[in-house]
């Protein structure tokens, strides 16, 4: 009996007809090295005091949202908020990069975004919206 007899119009198996040509490996993604956990929090607001003229002024606050998210936030002083973004968003993004690579042994998805304080200063678009106008 031939194969195309046994296999019907099908060509033989790549494998030699053992099963999966891909058995033994797993596709769940990047299983890192066993180790501590990362401390998310303290990696940014490492990065923040760095990058900041008043370091003392740096507050960094870590969220579970559940479902493995995390959201940090960091409040910085006025002057040191266009050092933590930098020139085109490069900083914030290098730190959001180093975070998201940081997080996937852990496979757990952490966002960093700037604390806003709108509550204590209004936007002029705020004050407009209200009905104030400037004369």
């Amino acid at each position: 009996m031939s194969d195309l007899q046994r296999h019907g119009s099908r060509p033989p198996r790549r494998d030699g007809g053992r099963g999966s040509y891909n058995r033994g490996f797993r596709r769940e993604g990047p299983s890192g090295p066993p180790g501590p956990a990362v401390d998310y929090k303290a990696l940014v607001e490492y990065v923040a005091k760095a990058l900041a003229e008043k370091p003392d002024e740096v507050i960094v606050e870590a969220i579970e949202r559940g479902g493995g998210t995390i959201a940090i936030k960091v409040k910085l002083a006025d002057g040191d908020v266009g050092r933590f973004i930098g020139k085109a968003g490069r900083n914030i993004e290098a730190v959001r990069t180093l975070i998201r690579v940081a997080s996937l042994r852990d496979r757990k998805r952490v966002f960093v975004d700037l604390a806003s304080d709108s509550h204590e200063r209004p936007s002029p678009r705020a004050r407009h919206s209200r009905g104030d106008t400037e004369e």
